[in-house]
C-alpha cells in the first residue's frame, strides 16, 4: 500500500527530527493509574474534580458483533441489553431503580453501546458523597463483567425491545446500507456483522446460546475497568483487585482476532435506491492501511494525525466554497481520513455529499475532481497557514482549560487506549508537542501536500464509490458502469490549481467606528453575584465573573419584539430569516471570507429571532474577547447581502424539504406541529413551496429593523473575563451602537386551548408507530412551580419506562418532559410524552400512556419522588458550575424578577408525592390536550 511507503518515510523523518531536536517519545499521563491483574483484567483509575463531587465508571470489552458466528448475529447487542435486566447483585430490573436512587438517570447517565468490535457500559455522574455508593458502582461493573443472570423470562421480554430499536433505526439510508454492506466489504465478516443483527436470530435463539456467548467472550482478559472522578484511587484499586481476584480465564479460551479487510484491485461501484430516500448521497472512499498499533506510541502517530487534520480542514473549506456556486451539483459535502466505514483494520480517505436532484453523476465528478485537484497541485500557503493557526488555537484552548477536563473526556481517552491503543500523554504534552512539530520547517506545506498525495489516489486500486438514491416512478438512475465512466472522465481532464480568495484585513475598520460611548452607571446584585452596567445609549450589560473554566466566556444579548411584530404577509419571511442571516456577510466580508478570517480564533456568534425576542448568542476565550466584541458590533451595523451564499443555503433547504414527506418521521413531525399549534399559519411546517414566496431583501430589512436599536438590548457576559479589559471594549463596541425608541412584543397565541386528536396511518417501507401527547395550563412563574413541573415529567418517565418498555416490551424508548415557560407575558406549565412503539402493540402502549398519567394523578410512588429529588439535587450542583446555566438564570431574573437559583434546592427538597399528584390532576383537568398517533397503513 502507498500509505505503508509513506509511513516508512514519516518514521524516518520523525526519527531524524528526534535526533536533531530531542523529540520526546509519547509518554503515558502520570495522573492515571494503570494496572493489570494476573487474570488479564486491565484497569485505569484517575482522580479528577470536574465536574465536582461526581465520578464515572466504565467497563470496556474488546468484544462486539464481529465475534459472532452466522447463527449468532445480534447476540452481542442483545447481551448488552440484558446487562440491565438482572445480575447477581441486582436481580431483574432493579439496577435501574438502584442507580436512580443514587441520582443517576437511565439513558443519560446509565447506558451502554455495542459496535462492531467493542461493547462499553457506563455509570456516570455518580455523586461521591457516600463511599458505599461508589463501591456499589464497582460492584455493578463486576456483575456486568461475569455476573449476568440472563433469565429466560427477561430474555423473552427483551426480544420485543430489540425489534423496536431495529424499527426505529430502519431509515431509507440504513436499509440501503444493510443491503450493500457485503459488496462494500467483499470477503470480510465486516460485510455481514451489523450490531443490530438479524431479527430472525433475535426472535429464535435459545437461551443457552446467549449464555454460552456471554461466558465465551466476557472474560477479564477482554475487559478494562475505568474509573474517573472524585475518588480515592488507592481504595478503588484495592476494591477492583478484591472483586476480580477469583475471575479466571478458561484454558484454551477463544482469542479476539482482528478481521482483515481485503484490498480490491479493481474499483467497487455500488448503486442502490429506496422509496423513502429524500435525496441522493454520493460517497468516495480511497482505502489504505491504518497506522499499526505498535507505532501509535511513536511521535509519528501525532504527526500524521496533525497532518490529517490539516488536510481535512483545508479540503472541507474548498468543498464548502464549491457549494456557493450556482452550478455546483451538490448542496453539501465533506471529507476526512479515518476508519473505512467501521473497520479498525482498514482506513480510507472518504468524501461524502448530498447531490442535487438528478445530478448524481455530476456530483460524483465534482467530488472526485476536487480530490484530484488536491492530489495534483496540493494546497496553497494561505490555506495551510489559516488551518495551522486554527488547530494550534484549538490546542491552546484545551490546554488553558486543562484543569477543567470532564470525567467523560478522560473516560473516552482511556477506553480508546485500551481498545485501540491510542496514546494518552495528557493535554500538557500534546500542546507542547503540537507546537513543536507545527513550527518545524520540515513539516510545512510541502510535506503536507506530499502526504495528501498518498491519501488521495488516482487509480482503481482500493477505490469504492457509492450512490444511494431515491426510488421514484419514471426516474432515470445512473448505472454502476456510468459511475465508473464518470471517474475515468475526470482522470482525463486537465485541471487547474485552486485559487485562494481570502481577505487580509481587520474584521472591523477602527477608523470608521463611531465615537465610543460611556458606562453611565452600575449596580451590584449580591444575591446572584452579578453587576449591571447602564450605557450611554441606554443598553444594559450584565457581568458575572466565574472561574469554572479558565478559558471560557459565554455571551448572550436580547431585546423584546421578535416575530410577534410581523403579520401574515411576513409569516414565511420570519420563518426563514435566521437561515438567511446565517448565510449573509458582515462588514466588508462575504460569508465565506469571514469564516476564513476567523480561523485561528476561538470565537462564535449567531443571531436569532424568536417569537418574542431578537437575540445574539456567542462564546469565546479571554484572548479572543475583542474579536467577539467586533462581531457583536457588526451584527448590529454590518449585515451585508451575500446572494451567492444565500442561494446555496436555500438550495440546501429546498433539497431537504422537497422530498421530506417520503420519510415517516417527517410526516409525523409536520402533523404534530399542525395539531399542537391549532393549524395556525404562523407556525405552519416548512414546505419547499415556501422558498418561492420569500424575499431575501425583505428578510434583511426585517433583521435590520430588529437590530436597529441596540439601546433596548440587554447584553450578558459570563465567564473568566478580566473586567478591567472588558469595560473599555463595552464602551468601544456596544455603547457606541445606535439607540432608538424601545419596543415591546405583541401577545400571540401559541398553544390553543381545548382538546385535539390526530390519528392517521401511512404507507411505510418499515412499519413504525409513534405517539405524542401534549398538555398545558396557566401556572404562576416561580421556582417552586418550575421544579414541580420538571419533577412530574421525570416521575412519568420512570413509570412509562417500567410499564411500556420493561414490562410490555412495547417500545425501545419512551419518556415524558415537564416544564414551565413564559409565552409573552403569560406563564404556562406543559407536559409532553413521546413514544415510538411496536406497531402491533399500539393500543397497549397508548393505553399505558393514558393509564400511567391517571394513576400518577391519584397517587405517586414516594420512592420514585425521592429518586427524582436525588437526581435534581445532583444536577443542580453541576449546573451551578456551568456558565451557560448562569446565562439562563440571569436572563430570567432580569426579565421577570424571578430567581431560579437561590431557592432551587429548597424547592426540590419540598417536593412531595401528594404535590406532584395534585399537579398532574390539575394539568389533566385543564382540558388542553393534543394527541397525535401515527401507525403504518395495512
Amino acid at each position: 500500500m502507498r500509505i505503508k511507503h509513506f509511513l516508512v518515510v514519516a518514521f524516518m523523518f520523525v526519527a531524524a527530527m528526534a535526533t536533531a531536536q530531542q523529540m520526546p517519545t509519547i509518554p503515558v499521563d502520570k495522573n492515571v493509574r494503570i494496572g493489570k491483574l494476573p487474570n488479564g483484567l486491565t484497569y485505569y483509575i484517575r482522580h479528577n474534580e470536574w465536574p465536582e463531587h461526581v465520578a464515572n465508571f466504565y467497563i470496556a470489552q474488546r468484544v462486539g458483533s464481529i465475534q459472532e458466528n452466522e447463527d449468532q448475529r445480534g447476540l452481542a447487542h442483545f447481551l448488552e441489553h440484558m446487562a440491565f435486566n438482572g445480575s447477581e447483585h441486582f436481580p431483574d430490573s432493579t439496577l435501574l431503580e438502584f442507580t436512580r436512587g443514587l441520582g443517576v438517570e437511565f439513558g443519560s447517565n446509565l447506558n451502554a453501546y455495542t459496535s462492531i468490535d467493542q461493547t462499553v457500559y457506563r455509570v456516570c455522574d455518580v455523586p461521591t458523597k457516600r463511599q458505599s455508593a461508589l463501591d456499589s458502582c464497582v460492584l455493578i461493573l463486576k456483575d456486568w463483567s461475569n455476573g449476568l443472570t440472563l433469565a429466560g423470562s427477561e430474555i423473552d421480554k427483551e426480544r420485543g425491545v430489540i425489534h423496536q430499536e431495529w424499527q426505529l433505526r430502519s431509515s431509507a439510508g440504513q436499509r440501503i446500507f444493510e443491503r450493500v454492506l457485503p459488496r462494500l466489504y467483499p470477503g470480510s465478516k465486516y460485510g455481514v456483522r451489523l450490531p443490530i443483527g438479524l431479527m430472525s436470530v433475535v426472535d429464535n435463539f435459545k437461551y443457552k446460546e446467549l449464555r454460552d456467548y456471554y461466558h465465551k467472550w466476557y472474560r477479564p482478559d477482554n475487559q478494562a475497568i475505568i474509573i474517573v472522578g472524585d475518588v480515592d484511587v488507592d481504595h478503588m484499586e484495592n476494591l477492583i483487585k478484591e472483586l476480580w481476584k477469583d475471575a479466571t480465564v478458561p484454558a484454551n479460551a477463544a482469542q479476539v482476532k482482528e478481521e482483515p479487510v481485503p484490498d480490491n484491485d479493481t474499483a467497487i461501484y455500488v448503486f442502490d435506491k429506496d422509496k423513502e430516500m429524500p435525496y441522493s448521497q454520493i460517497s468516495i472512499a480511497m482505502k489504505h492501511d491504518p497506522m499499526p498499533d505498535e507505532m501509535k506510541s511513536n511521535p509519528t502517530y501525532y504527526m500524521m494525525d496533525y497532518m490529517k487534520s490539516l488536510i481535512s480542514m483545508m479540503f472541507n473549506q474548498r468543498l464548502r466554497e464549491a457549494t456557493l456556486k450556482a452550478d455546483c451539483p451538490f448542496t453539501s459535502a465533506y471529507g476526512y481520513d479515518g476508519e473505512y466505514i467501521y473497520s479498525k483494520t482498514k482506513d480510507a480517505f472518504q468524501i461524502e455529499a448530498n447531490a442535487k436532484d438528478g445530478r448524481d453523476l455530476d456530483a460524483l465528478k465534482a467530488l472526485y475532481r476536487e480530490a484530484q485537484r488536491v492530489r495534483q497541485f496540493g494546497f496553497t500557503q494561505g490555506e495551510f497557514d489559516r488551518s495551522k493557526a486554527e488547530i494550534l488555537s484549538q490546542y491552546e484552548d484545551a490546554y488553558n482549560n486543562r484543569n477543567k477536563i470532564r470525567n467523560s473526556q478522560f473516560g473516552d481517552e482511556y477506553r480508546d487506549n485500551y481498545l485501540d491503543h491510542d496514546p494518552i500523554p495528557g493535554i500538557e504534552w500534546e500542546y507542547q508537542f503540537i507546537n513543536q512539530i507545527a513550527n518545524m520547517p520540515q513539516l510545512g506545506l510541502e510535506t503536507v501536500n506530499k502526504f495528501a498525495k498518498e491519501l488521495i489516489t488516482d487509480n482503481d486500486t482500493n477505490l469504492v464509490v457509492t450512490d444511494f438514491a431515491q426510488e421514484k416512478a419514471g426516474k432515470t438512475y445512473p448505472t454502476e458502469a456510468e459511475m465508473a465512466d464518470a471517474v475515468k472522465a475526470v482522470r482525463a481532464e486537465k485541471l487547474t490549481p485552486y485559487v485562494d480568495n481570502a481577505k487580509n484585513e481587520p474584521i472591523v475598520d477602527e477608523k470608521k467606528l463611531p465615537k465610543a460611548g460611556k458606562i453611565k452607571s452600575e449596580k451590584d446584585n449580591k444575591q446572584l453575584g452579578f453587576k449591571v452596567l447602564t450605557l450611554s445609549n441606554g443598553a444594559k450589560v450584565v457581568l458575572k465573573h466565574t472561574d469554572f473554566k479558565q478559558n471560557d466566556i459565554v455571551f448572550y444579548a436580547e431585546a423584546k419584539g421578535g416575530k410577534s411584530l410581523y403579520g401574515p404577509a411576513d409569516y414565511l419571511n420570519v420563518k426563514y430569516l435566521n437561515n438567511a442571516v446565517a448565510a449573509s456577510g458582515f462588514g466588508n466580508f462575504s460569508n465565506s471570507e469571514l469564516q476564513k478570517a476567523l480561523y485561528g480564533k476561538q470565537v462564535s456568534i449567531s443571531s436569532g429571532i424568536s417569537n418574542f425576542w431578537q437575540t445574539l448568542n456567542g462564546s469565546t476565550t479571554p484572548k479572543d474577547l475583542e474579536t467577539l466584541m467586533q462581531l457583536v458590533y457588526l451584527r448590529f451595523t454590518g449585515i451585508q447581502k451575500d446572494q451567492e451564499s444565500y442561494d446555496a443555503a436555500m438550495q440546501r433547504t429546498r433539497l431537504a424539504l422537497q422530498n421530506k414527506d417520503l420519510t415517516p418521521e417527517a410526516v409525523f413531525s409536520d402533523s404534530l406541529q399542525n395539531t399542537i399549534y391549532g393549524h395556525n399559519p404562523r407556525f405552519a411546517p416548512q414546505q419547499a413551496s415556501d422558498l418561492d414566496k420569500i424575499s431575501y431583501d425583505r428578510m434583511l430589512q426585517i433583521y435590520k429593523e430588529r437590530f436597529a436599536n441596540a439601546g433596548q438590548f440587554t447584553f450578558y457576559f459570563v465567564g473568566n473575563f478580566d473586567e478591567a479589559k472588558l469595560r473599555p471594549l463595552i464602551e468601544k463596541y456596544i455603547a457606541c451602537l445606535p439607540a432608538g425608541k424601545k419596543e415591546n412584543f405583541k401577545e400571540i397565541t401559541i398553544y390553543p386551548d381545548g382538546n385535539a386528536t390526530n390519528k392517521f396511518s401511512r404507507k411505510m417501507e418499515t412499519p413504525k408507530a409513534i405517539a405524542f401527547d401534549f398538555m398545558h395550563m396557566p401556572m404562576a412563574y416561580n421556582v417552586d412551580n418550575s421544579v414541580l413541573a420538571d419533577a412530574a415529567g421525570q416521575v412519568l418517565s420512570m413509570v412509562y419506562l417500567k410499564q411500556i418498555r420493561e414490562d410490555a416490551s412495547a417500545a425501545y424508548s419512551v419518556g415524558a418532559y415537564g416544564g414551565l415557560t413564559m409565552i409573552g407575558t403569560k406563564s404556562i406549565a406543559l407536559m409532553q410524552d413521546y413514544c415510538p412503539m411496536d406497531p402491533n402493540k399500539v393500543d397497549q402502549a397508548t393505553g399505558l400512556l393514558v393509564s400511567g398519567l391517571k394513576e400518577c394523578a391519584v397517587k405517586v410512588d414516594a420512592d420514585k419522588v425521592q429518586k427524582v429529588k436525588e437526581f435534581m439535587l445532583k444536577q443542580a450542583d453541576e449546573d451551578a458550575k456551568d456558565n451557560s446555566h448562569w446565562l439562563d438564570i440571569l436572563s430570567t431574573y432580569v426579565n421577570y424578577g424571578v430567581d431560579f437559583q437561590t431557592g432551587y434546592k429548597q424547592a426540590v427538597n419540598a417536593l412531595t408525592p401528594e404535590r406532584i399528584a395534585a399537579y398532574l390532576k390539575s394539568l389533566s383537568a385543564a382540558g388542553n390536550h393534543a394527541s397525535v398517533v401515527m401507525t403504518p397503513q395495512k
